[in-house]
């Protein structure tokens, strides 16, 4: 005995239990690193003829995500979602990275569904993560003697803070502090906008603050001029003392825990008079604008 067989072939959104999908992928997520996302990850639809309402949970697969990943699905923990006959519903996800390693990964989601009389299980179309890397920042020491600098001198240098985004569009602020032994002279941003004080007034330390508008890809940088200090006295300028002292300390991302390297140089010049002058019974302390005090002979 025969009989004949016609099945139809329709695209996934139109089955009976359907589910959206978009270029093979049910949601692509684009997420960088140290961030975190909420997205709609999967749409299904209940036509089945009974006009039944379906139980449905889904079933992701992690097993592809590299470490410092952390993702969940809604319904994931067996909660069943209930889809009346003829509508939809939108499963809900959130994804948390860490520094896990840039890169495209896929999360298969197997789909669960039950109603009077019947159950299914449905591979659907797995969801496309994509990790980008986030925001970096560096400081270039554009010109200014970093060795060889004689004691209680005039120095000047030009430093430049450059911004990198690699990742998606973002407002970045990014704070810098400048030590109490410098003036910041002029800074100048090729976009945004940056202000700067000194915190305290004054020999107090400068704080630097740099607001930027970046979209994917784009770099900026902001070019600050600083020189030494002279004393409240106005007898000579910063540095009072032989040493290694930062330009200025790492500037940070606000917000995203990124940290730039710092510049140092190195006073070494007119060492040995400064150490003859030292422990002389005739001292005057002069401040150098950060509360430290060096005797003078």
């Amino acid at each position: 005995m025969q009989r004949e067989v016609k099945v139809a072939v329709v695209d996934h959104d139109e089955e009976y239990l359907s589910f959206m999908c978009y270029d093979g992928y049910a949601a692509t997520v684009i997420v960088d690193q140290n961030s975190e996302l909420t997205f709609d990850a999967l749409t299904v639809g209940n036509y089945l003829n009974e006009l039944e309402t379906v139980d449905i949970w889904l079933d992701p697969d992690y097993s592809n995500f590299p470490s410092g990943v952390d993702m969940w699905i809604e319904s994931e923990d067996g909660v069943t979602r209930p889809v009346n006959s003829q509508e939809y519903y939108t499963f809900s996800g959130n994804i948390s990275v860490g520094n896990a390693d840039p890169g495209t990964y896929e999360a298969p989601i197997t789909l669960y569904a039950t109603w009077e009389g019947g159950d299914a299980v449905v591979e659907t179309c797995p969801i496309k993560v994509i990790i980008l890397s986030g925001p970096k920042i560096r400081k270039i020491l554009l010109s200014g003697n970093t060795t060889n600098i004689p004691l209680k001198t005039y120095q000047e240098w030009v430093f430049q803070i450059e911004v990198n985004n690699s990742g998606t569009p973002r407002n970045l602020t990014i704070k810098d502090t400048i030590p109490a032994e410098f003036d910041v002279l002029s800074v100048s941003e090729s976009a945004g906008n940056a202000t700067y004080a000194p915190a305290g007034g004054g020999q107090a330390a400068t704080k630097l603050e740099w607001s930027v508008e970046l979209g994917a890809g784009e770099s900026t940088h902001l070019n600050v001029t600083i020189a030494t200090r002279l004393s409240p006295s106005g007898k000579f300028y910063a540095f009072t003392s032989c040493d290694t002292y930062d330009l200025n300390e790492g500037a940070e991302i606000v917000g995203y825990g990124i940290v730039s390297n710092k510049l140092t140089v190195e006073a070494n010049i007119g060492c040995e008079d400064d150490n003859d002058n030292t422990g002389s019974s005739n001292t005057t302390n002069e401040n150098n604008g950060n509360g430290e005090s060096h005797g003078r002979g």
